[in-house]
């Protein structure tokens, strides 16, 4: 039943509805992902930041004896470290990212923001000094790496800002981001990477270097990539404005190859420059980003 319940709140359709970011990603990584409590570093003289139930085997100099001694409870004490590690959270807010399919609860810059906000609160928790990069046509946030409650309410706030819109201007971008990286960095981009497989790996080749890691978040519709049903509709370019009518069966097959080509492509792309790949539905449960966010990052600890 607890197991049941921690999935429940990991799904998209519930968390959708939630507008206010700083609660959703509290939700989310308190309530879902309980045994992020555990990967909290402790030790002397850092910044103290909450109690959490004492687990047999933990080591006894965390438990907090003045507490103990009033309730006769045993707490251990967690602490904030300063890692010298930076987090960069990169989402992509051209008008692809506005698209919502029939049977969607959000668009895929509202999945993303909600994963982008989850980040930067395991982020914050585990002192990590956090950054925010949003384009699209234009640079719409643009937030240095810094660590902090506050620093973190900025963050949040500014990923409630974002809005689809415009053509992706993808060079011009990470041209100017990748020359202004702080020096060892994960960044975590998340992106529809439409039409750009063969653009984007070449932006992202500061992964080869070992002070960087990248993990790429491809963002989906369903619609994408199973084509909405009906006798005949109109399919309009959302960042060019082109159109064309035809029915989804006539043109599912081929539309199908080209875009599992499409996949393949990008994802062997994206490895030869050492980034790590994952596609993601907007439908999905934030569970399976949550953990290859954690496992990549806990991996460069």
């Amino acid at each position: 039943m607890v197991a049941s319940a921690d999935k429940d709140l990991l799904k998209s359709s519930h968390l959708s509805k939630i507008a206010d970011f700083r609660l959703l990603a509290k939700v989310v990584v308190d309530g879902g992902m309980p045994g992020i409590h555990r990967s909290l570093r402790q030790g002397r003289g850092n910044e103290f930041f909450q109690y959490r139930p004492y687990n047999p085997g933990d080591d006894l100099k965390v438990v907090d004896w003045k507490v103990y001694a009033k309730r006769e409870e045993l707490v251990a004490k967690t602490f904030q470290e300063d890692t010298n590690f930076n987090l960069f959270l990169v989402l992509d807010t051209s008008a692809s990212m506005g698209y919502q399919g029939a049977n969607a609860s959000c668009t895929k810059l509202h999945y993303a923001s909600m994963l982008a906000a989850c980040f930067a609160y395991i982020g914050f928790k585990q002192g990590d000094r956090v950054g925010l990069f949003a384009y699209g046509e234009e640079v719409q946030e643009w937030i240095r790496p810094a660590s902090g409650h506050s620093h973190f309410g900025r963050i949040v706030n500014a990923i409630t800002r974002l809005e689809a819109s415009g053509v992706n201007k993808h060079e011009t971008a990470w041209d100017q981001l990748v020359g202004n990286m702080p020096g060892r960095s994960m960044v975590v981009f998340l992106s529809d990477f439409l039409e750009a497989e063969e653009l984007l790996p070449e932006r992202l080749k500061f992964a080869l270097s070992s002070r960087y890691e990248a993990l790429c978040l491809q963002v989906l519709d369903r619609e994408e990539m199973e084509l909405p049903k009906g006798d005949a509709l109109r399919f309009v370019e959302m960042e060019g404005g082109r159109e064309v009518s035809t029915s989804p069966e006539v043109i599912k097959h081929e539309y199908l190859r080209k875009m599992n080509h499409f996949k393949e492509v990008l994802a062997r792309n994206l490895a030869g420059v050492s980034a790590e790949f994952e596609c993601l539905f907007s439908d999905q449960n934030l569970g399976h980003a949550l953990r290859r966010f954690l496992g990549l990052r806990n991996r460069n600890m």
